[in-house]
């Protein structure tokens, strides 16, 4: 016998050894059965010796139960789609698609009529695209807020990083906590076998830079260039360099006057680091150490957190890693990541939160403070999104948090001004403030409210068990709707293959593929117009940022973290796009939704219609995402080696901000510059015809739009 007709995924021991413990067996009970040593099953289960089919087969009916019988049937080799883990809780749908798609393959094969194959093109890409999502555990859940609001204080709590036994709320987190600018970077937090930490570190250019800007301003006695040193090196980049030189802000200033020459103190700045020395990048614990591996974990993240670890550099971003215990009881491999905080005089648009909220396996958790939800910050945020067709979004992948402190939703008063009577009161007059705060800006589009949860990180307050369990909810109804997608799919194939040569269904077919193509008609060719994108977000932007950032952003020739030039033409670059087809975007909607009120397109093509609404949207978003990377890259070329950036930076005195916006303005609508707009309007036409209209293009056969 071959050694196995089974196509055996990596984890196959460590199921059958669940399998056995869940029907508690024992190994022996196994043993016994195939009749091998005790030892052979052990070293199937450690994964150390691949089982035979006999020995699968033998393990599983040992076992006995149905869901080891189930197991059995999994292992089938899977010959079009990637196989899921067996705990995967859609593998019975992923199955579905995996024999749809080979009934599918076979039915393209043998040469079918070109409105069938117009139509099995288009969901086979689908099924793929819905399968390889759903066959993935993996997902982050994202917690952002404006600085001090208590963000990284709750993420503690709500994964267990926390001292119990310590009594102050601000000494039982494992993270750093205070009253902001503590953290010098994201947090993302792992499950891993043991407790460690692991961090990606800046460059040694990139600290070199930033040590250039420390040392630049160093000496001077103006104020607001001090300020604008501060601006370009965040307090909490500061405040780790000088702890890994050994130095004081005060000491810093005097090493300063001892070497008046930026090029000198920065050498002998630099020299203090020993970069060389901190080249490692994890750290793990061992057991044989006096503390526990909570109470080291805390000490290590504090050290490397504020740069007082002989061994760790400037890091970029830390990872913590905690045994699976520490995390609420979940199927999914989760990552929970804590940003850097926002802060309340600069911009919600910032590359990492952005990249968070386009990722479409996280959740992204809008943190608030109790007296001023929903906050400035978050609701710039979500009009962010709205303004730039990101509906899906806010619909299914985000989430307010409000973190009360102390006593706070105590002091609430109700709308006769008495003080409320419990806790749950004053949530729910809060959550009805927040709803209506964000009212105006969700009637734009169909999201009818954003999920507001609550959680006061005071011990006996609030459990974290709940809104742990409510963000999992979240996953799961995230991941529900790709189920859904998945099975109208699945289901459409099965009706293509079932009324492939029925006339009627080629019938219908022709009637939806006449209103496609008068639509592309009407449509398709014609020039639209996309503006300047400076003006859409840019500008506004910077009309309420910090002039000491906007400063700090001149002096990066707009590559400021915190304001990043280039993505805020990005993000205006697909607003624009947005704005200028969502016309066009809803009319085909509104006459797809109508088709199915036609009988014979109802009765045979009903699942062909909902399968283009929903590649509508897909198309459509990624032509938005297209959009948006190619506003970037377009002005990037030609702006950040523009003097530009040198003659605002040398701008003196008050005002230093309206006459920066003010030479932006004349750069880009300057006649230099009008190649850059016109490539824009050209690359973006482009895509709108090709990643859109030509998608749409490819489902009509040859028709005639005669009546």
């Amino acid at each position: 016998m071959s050694s196995t007709i089974y196509d055996l995924p990596s984890d196959v021991g460590k199921t059958l050894s669940e399998l056995r413990k869940i029907a508690k067996k024992k190994q022996a009970d196994i043993a016994a059965s195939i009749n091998v040593a005790q030892s052979h099953i052990s070293r199937i289960e450690k994964e150390k010796l691949t089982p035979t089919s006999h020995e699968i087969e033998g393990y599983v009916n040992a076992v006995g139960t149905k869901e080891a019988k189930d197991y059995l049937a999994f292992l089938k080799p899977w010959k079009i789609l990637k196989r899921p883990s067996f705990r995967n809780p859609q593998r019975d749908e992923l199955w579905k698609a995996e024999l749809s798609l080979r009934e599918l393959q076979k039915l393209i094969s043998e040469g079918a009529p070109d409105f069938v194959m117009r139509q099995a093109h288009m969901y086979q890409n689908s099924v793929r695209e819905e399968a390889e999502y759903l066959a993935s555990l993996e997902h982050s859940i994202i917690y952002t807020g404006s600085i001090g609001v208590g963000k990284t204080t709750a993420v503690g709590k709500l994964t267990g990083l926390t001292i119990a036994q310590e009594k102050q709320l601000s000494r039982q987190s494992v993270l750093a906590v205070g009253t902001g600018r503590t953290t010098v970077c994201e947090v993302g937090i792992q499950c891993k076998e043991k407790f460690g930490i692991r961090i990606k570190p800046y460059s040694l250019d990139e600290i070199n830079k930033l040590l250039e800007y420390l040392c630049m301003d160093s000496n001077s006695s103006n104020e607001e260039e001090q300020e604008n040193q501060q601006e370009v090196v965040s307090q909490e980049i500061q405040r780790l360099l000088f702890n890994m030189a050994g130095l004081k802000r005060e000491t810093f200033t005097e090493l300063a006057k001892q070497h008046e020459n930026p090029d000198t103190l920065l050498f002998k700045f630099s020299e203090m680091l020993k970069l060389q020395e901190r080249s490692r990048e994890e750290i793990w614990f061992d057991k044989t150490s006096n503390q526990t591996g909570i109470e080291w974990l805390k000490e290590t993240f504090r050290l490397i957190n504020y740069g007082l670890h002989k061994d760790f550099s400037v890091p970029r971003r830390i990872d913590v890693m905690v045994p699976d215990t520490f995390f609420q009881s979940s199927i999914y491999d989760l990552e929970i990541i804590d940003t850097r905080g926002l802060d309340k005089d600069g911009t919600a648009i910032r590359r990492d939160l952005m990249d968070c909220l386009n990722n479409q396996r996280s959740l992204t958790v809008l943190c608030s403070r109790f007296n001023d939800a929903p906050g400035s910050e978050i609701r710039d945020l979500i009009n962010t999104l709205i303004q730039n067709g990101s509906e899906k979004v806010l619909q299914d992948r985000v989430v307010i948090l409000v973190l009360p402190k102390n006593d706070e939703a105590y002091n609430k008063t109700n709308d006769a001004g008495d003080l409320v009577d419990s806790k749950e009161e004053a949530y729910n007059l809060k959550r009805e403030e927040v709803q209506t705060a964000l009212q105006p800006l969700l009637k734009q589009i169909d999201v009818k409210d954003i999920p507001i949860l609550f959680f006061n990180a005071h011990p006996e307050q609030d459990k974290p068990a709940e809104i742990a369990q409510a963000l999992i909810e979240k996953l799961d109804k995230l991941r529900l709707n790709y189920v859904k997608r998945l099975s109208s799919t699945v289901e459409a194939i099965n009706a293509l293959i079932r009324n492939q040569k029925e006339h009627n269904a080629q019938k219908a077919y022709e009637i939806v593929s006449n209103q496609l193509k008068i639509f592309l008609d009407r449509w398709q060719g014609k020039p639209l117009y996309f503006g300047r994108i400076h003006d859409k977000l840019l500008i506004p932007e910077m009309r309420k940022t910090h002039a000491g950032t906007v400063r700090a952003t001149t002096r990066r020739n707009g590559t400021l973290d915190k304001f990043d030039v280039y993505l805020l033409l990005g993000n205006g670059s697909k607003s624009v796009a947005w704005n200028t087809t969502m016309p066009i975007f809803h009319e085909l909607k509104g006459i797809l939704q109508n088709l199915i009120g036609d009988s014979l397109v109802k009765e045979y093509a009903d699942n062909f219609v909902n399968e283009v609404l929903s590649n509508w949207d897909e198309w459509h978003q990624e032509f938005l995402t297209y959009s948006e990377q190619i506003g970037e890259q377009i002005f990037k070329g030609t702006l950040i080696k523009s003097d530009i950036w040198k003659e605002c930076a040398n701008i003196k005195g008050p005002g230093f901000r309206d006459e920066v916006i003010s030479k932006l303005k004349r750069w880009f609508i300057s006649t230099e510059q009008q190649h850059l707009h016109d490539l824009l309007n050209k690359r973006i036409e482009e895509a709108w015809q090709e990643k859109v209209f030509g998608k749409l293009n490819n489902l009509i056969g040859n028709v005639s739009t005669e009546k």
